[in-house]
């Protein structure tokens, strides 16, 4: 039997916000190749109503947040 701490929900945050998918896409697959899990929010709503959302969001669970933002800071910093 799980316990309870298995079915716990896990706190994501956004980490960044995107205009376009292919950017939210290459950004989630920094984090992918680092094994840091991440979440891209409102893809599909995005895909419906571009001209009226927010964009892209690319979310991570919250103990993730500083390393995942450390990540995306250096992958940016290395193609400049």
């Amino acid at each position: 039997m799980q316990s309870s701490k298995d079915h716990e929900a896990r706190e994501v945050v956004t980490i960044r916000q995107f205009g376009n998918m292919p950017e939210a896409l290459l950004a989630q697959g920094c984090l992918d190749a680092a094994r840091v899990e991440s979440f891209l929010a409102d893809i599909n709503v995005s895909r419906l109503e571009w001209p009226i959302t927010r964009g892209v969001r690319l979310q991570v669970n919250a103990e993730d947040a500083e390393t995942a933002t450390a990540l995306l800071e250096q992958s940016a910093a290395a193609d400049s």
